[in-house]
């Protein structure tokens, strides 16, 4: 009570403090799950839905080439098509969708759905994506590419249940090739979800034994070999080794003969075919494997580096195939083989999140150094950065399974740090985009402070945005993430205006306006800002975010 007989608030004591510090991002994390496993449920009982039928609104992707198309029949139970009929309830043709079967068959990073028109004789007239889990950019060129769409014109409904050799999207391969199996799987191709289906053969086991006369099977991706004494093939597919090269993995065969290293030789692969030749005929005619122990191999590694002039991603894909084939056979516990990639990239993220946690966040230059190293190595080399368009398609999957340890220790950086430390030592120190703002900031003396009122409304961009991105994903649309940020552009280069026009004008504008996009545009930095903001105190964002969450939820409940 002071003199004249009021009394203050009372102010939380030191344990309260320190309860709220725990509590608050306890709150702000489950909150963030919360959303993730709102979206994920939506994405989920959308998918079921979609698997039983077709949706009523497709009809209008139906009628450029069905012009008088009014609605679906119903699926006959034992039919893969469903009938489209007029207003009169005549039949026009028939429809289907490449789902449920292509939910398996992921291309470069997802699944695509493809919705196949045909005509009363069940011949195709057309077909068009309706839906793709995939990267935007692939995506995008595919889309752009009519001639990938009308290779199966004409084709009877009986004739597309065959895995064949599909016209492919160059820049896509990997994409439009899983669209393709994906057809084939839809109309009865069995194993269209598996790239190297086909078995071995004993023409490929004499490639590096000329005399074997048979080979079995032991266990998955062991086969022994007739007609010589302790001679082995190990396959990469069967074994279930994948390690992607520029664009996929490759399928291997390594023969070994009592523990020793005989031929490595490539059956088949995902990669770009310039590459897979070039890494092919390396293999078989200067195989840097041969003669070394499956032991010494493990121990010390290649006895001579596999380089492919052109194609040295192709290759490292290979040399660490090998070396995980050959370690799940020999059932030892050496440590997994180091990819100093990997380890080149872990360390600058530790770098800065040291950085960022330690008073040498304070020191300019230091800042400034790190920021050309996080620019030139994290976004030009590596390619590292978090955005909105993962974390959706991880909630929208509700699995990180497949998910790279790059991005698992990235995001952890972006999301964990914050909550715990209170400190964004992503956005400050990590993010590319964010780096190449700060190094275009040093070099003008002269910065531009907008007015307060266009301030306070400009702030309020990153979080419109942020709900916008969320709200759509829930909503089902179709809209991707990756268009509504600049990161991207990092990595695939100028694939689509709106992240080309963010890219530029953002860091135009950093040149004059501190952190232009970091402050005024980014959808990732405002998630990463609410994790931070006021950490021991419950603030109004807490209640438009709980708010928002709660909302979402009942949307999904209700739907």
């Amino acid at each position: 009570m002071n003199p004249e007989g009021h009394t203050h608030p009372k102010r939380p004591g030191k344990g309260r403090k320190r309860l709220l510090r725990f509590a608050i991002p306890v709150w702000r994390l489950a909150l963030l799950v919360a959303a993730f496993l709102c979206v994920h449920q939506a994405h989920r009982w959308r998918v079921d839905k979609v698997e039983h039928g077709l949706d009523a609104s497709w009809i209008n992707e139906v009628k450029p080439w069905l012009p008088a198309a009014d609605h679906f029949g119903e699926p006959e139970e034992d039919d893969l098509l469903t009938s489209v009929l007029d207003a009169n309830d005549e039949l026009l043709g028939w429809a289907t969708q490449t789902f449920p079967e292509a939910a398996k068959v992921t291309g470069y990073a997802g699944a695509s759905n493809l919705l196949v028109v045909l005509n009363p004789d069940r011949r195709v007239v057309g077909s068009v994506l309706l839906q793709s889990a995939d990267t935007a950019g692939h995506v995008d060129k595919i889309k752009k590419d009519d001639s990938f769409f009308t290779q199966w014109n004409g084709r009877h409904a009986a004739s597309l249940g065959v895995l064949e050799e599909a016209d492919v999207v160059s820049g896509a391969t990997l994409t439009s090739e899983a669209i393709a199996r994906g057809m084939a799987g839809r109309f009865g191709a069995q194993d269209a979800a598996e790239w190297f289906p086909d078995v071995l053969t004993i023409e490929q086991v004499r490639s590096i034994f000329p005399k074997a006369s048979g080979f079995e099977e032991l266990e998955l991706g062991v086969y022994q070999v007739s007609g010589g004494e302790g001679q082995l093939i190990l396959r990469t597919s069967r074994a279930g080794v994948a390690v992607r090269g520029f664009q996929g993995p490759s399928d291997l065969i390594v023969g070994l003969e009592n523990d020793e290293i005989v031929g490595v030789r490539m059956l088949g692969s995902r990669d770009n075919k310039p590459y897979i030749l070039d890494v092919a005929d390396e293999l078989k005619f200067a195989d840097p494997f041969v003669g070394q122990s499956t032991g010494g191999l493990l121990e010390t590694g290649p006895a001579k580096r596999f380089v492919v002039s052109g194609a040295s991603k192709t290759a490292h894909s290979v040399t660490e195939s090998v070396l995980e084939l050959v370690r799940r056979h020999d059932r030892t516990e050496l440590a997994t083989s180091f990819d100093w990639r990997l380890g080149v990239g872990l360390i600058w993220v530790l770098a800065g999140v040291t950085i960022g946690l330690t008073k040498l966040r304070a020191k300019r230059r230091v800042r400034l150094v790190f920021a050309v190293l996080s620019m030139a190595l994290g976004g030009l080399w590596l390619g590292w950065m978090v955005a909105q368009d993962q974390w959706i398609t991880w909630a929208k999957r509700g699995s990180l399974s497949g998910t790279g340890m790059a991005m698992l220790v990235l995001s952890a950086s972006a999301i964990l740090v914050p909550a715990i430390f209170g400190k964004n030592v992503y956005c400050a120190h990590l993010c590319p985009h964010g780096a190449a703002q700060t190094l275009l900031g040093a070099t003008h003396k002269r910065r531009f402070a907008p007015p307060g009122k266009l301030h306070r409304m400009l702030v309020t961009v990153p979080w419109l945005g942020l709900i916008a991105l969320w709200g759509l994903a829930l909503a089902g649309s179709s809209f991707s993430a990756t268009y509504a940020e600049p990161f991207e552009v990092w990595s695939a280069g100028f694939f689509a205006l709106m992240p080309t026009l963010i890219f530029g004008v953002g860091l135009v504008s950093a040149a004059f306006l501190p952190q232009a996009y970091c402050h005024y545009g980014c959808p990732t930095g405002a998630l990463l800002k609410f994790l931070t903001h006021s950490p021991s105190r419950w603030t109004r964002r807490d209640s438009i975010a709980a708010t928002l969450v709660g909302l979402a939820w009942v949307f999904v409940l209700c739907s």
